[in-house]
């Protein structure tokens, strides 16, 4: 049985035979999350697998195997202190009556590995729906990456992809629809895939090589995890504990809580001078928790030492249904291109009408531009509202960087 767990844009899984448990790329907010499955299922976890050295998240394998006494599976190549066994290309994994086939594919680092049983390729940052991991990340190439998705696509058409990542938020795809819809998986020119690759400059993901540390020494048990109604009281008992929420300007005005300060994960690191003279100890969050573990450690990291993280961000903080302040926030980008948008097409139209036929050109105009913005995922009006001051105010504190994903 294979169940999926989703921390934003990451995916990890378990998968199960007989009452034994395989984790595959654990996610660091998902710790108490994969506890209770495997608790309420009565599944013994066996094995702990990282496909390879995240640099965008932390992982939690180095908690769970502290928790659990279960071994971390890494590839041989790996540069980890938590992994105990190293994996092999046809390795074989054997979690109940299941046998699970390793498949060196590197590309996206040269530690990637992905995993192959219960009808499944769990093929971590390496193969993603509809794209590929970038290449320039630990020892990666486009060379291995052609050679790795050339293995991949022998594999049963009807196999399912079990991606590391997506974000367009998409569960999961087939070898099939992989090699009709998948740009990458369709080429089968190497020199051509190559040079593609190579032209193509993205930003690397917020504090990557803090979180390669993290991830390579298993620092991430050193991160206190509690929960949002354990914070809730804490932060009641304690007059000297904040909250510290470490979203953009734009998703604090729309929600927050009350007394939370707000400092920007981007801009934590300008601040770090005043947070540790103010004597306070802090819980950390954001919406998800993907981005408060990463504020979290830079803050352990320049001597804050009173710092937990709150599992779940403030999304799991409504769930449990706990107070909070929604405000104004601002207006997303996407709605304020509909607003005009639809806005100038009724305004060539009413002129068409009323005044010269010629004003129906800006209603074709302004389609022309949709079109051009669904087929490429460029929006023009986009680009250009992002230049007023009051969407450059709300948008620049994103935790910035870019993807796993060469295409995004």
């Amino acid at each position: 049985m294979i169940k999926q767990f989703v921390a934003g844009s990451c995916y990890s899984y378990i998968l199960s035979s007989n009452n034994e448990a395989l984790v595959i790329d654990p996610h660091i907010s998902l710790v108490e999350t994969y506890k209770k499955y495997l608790t309420k299922n009565n599944f013994t976890l066996k094995y702990i697998v990282d496909t390879h050295t995240h640099a965008d998240h932390f992982s939690s394998a180095a908690i769970l195997k502290k928790q659990f006494n279960a071994p971390v599976l890494m590839c041989e190549k790996a540069i980890s202190s938590v992994a105990d066994k190293r994996l092999k290309d046809n390795d074989q994994i054997n979690v109940g009556t299941s046998n699970v086939k390793v498949i060196y594919t590197p590309g996206h680092t040269d530690d990637s590995v992905s995993l192959y049983g219960e009808g499944g390729l769990f093929s971590g940052d390496v193969l993603l729906i509809g794209s590929v991991g970038r290449t320039d990340f630990q020892n990666g190439s486009p060379e291995s990456m052609f050679d790795t998705l050339q293995k991949l696509k022998t594999l049963p058409d009807e196999t399912i992809l079990c991606p590391g990542h997506d974000y367009h938020e998409q569960r999961s795809s087939t070898i099939a629809k992989e090699k009709e819809n998948n740009p990458f998986l369709k080429e089968t020119n190497k020199e051509t895939f190559v040079r593609n690759m190579r032209a193509k400059v993205i930003p690397k993901p917020f504090n990557i090589d803090n979180i390669i540390r993290v991830n390579q020494k298993g620092q991430a048990t050193a991160i206190e995890m509690i929960s949002p109604r354990d914070a809730l009281s804490l932060v009641g008992k304690d007059p000297q504990t904040k909250l510290l929420d470490v979203r953009s300007a734009l998703e604090f005005n729309q929600v927050h809580i009350e007394d939370s300060i707000n400092i920007p994960i981007d801009t934590l690191s300008s601040r770090i001078g005043e947070l540790s003279r103010a004597g306070q100890g802090y819980i950390v969050f954001c919406l998800a928790g993907n981005r408060s573990p990463m504020a979290a450690d830079m803050l352990i990291q320049s001597g804050i030492n009173k710092v937990k993280v709150m599992e779940g961000g403030i999304a799991r903080w409504q769930k449990e249904k706990l107070a909070v302040i929604k405000g104004q926030g601002g207006m997303s980008l996407e709605r304020q291109v509909r607003i005009i948008a639809g806005s100038l097409v009724l305004a060539g139209i009413i002129m068409a009408w009323l005044l010269h036929w010629a004003f129906i050109f800006i209603s074709v105009f302004v389609g022309s531009g949709l079109i051009y913005a669904g087929l490429t995922d460029n929006c023009l009006m986009g680009m250009l509202l992002m230049k007023l001051p009051y969407n450059k105010k709300l948008y620049k504190t994103g935790p910035g960087g870019g993807t796993c994903s060469i295409s995004g």
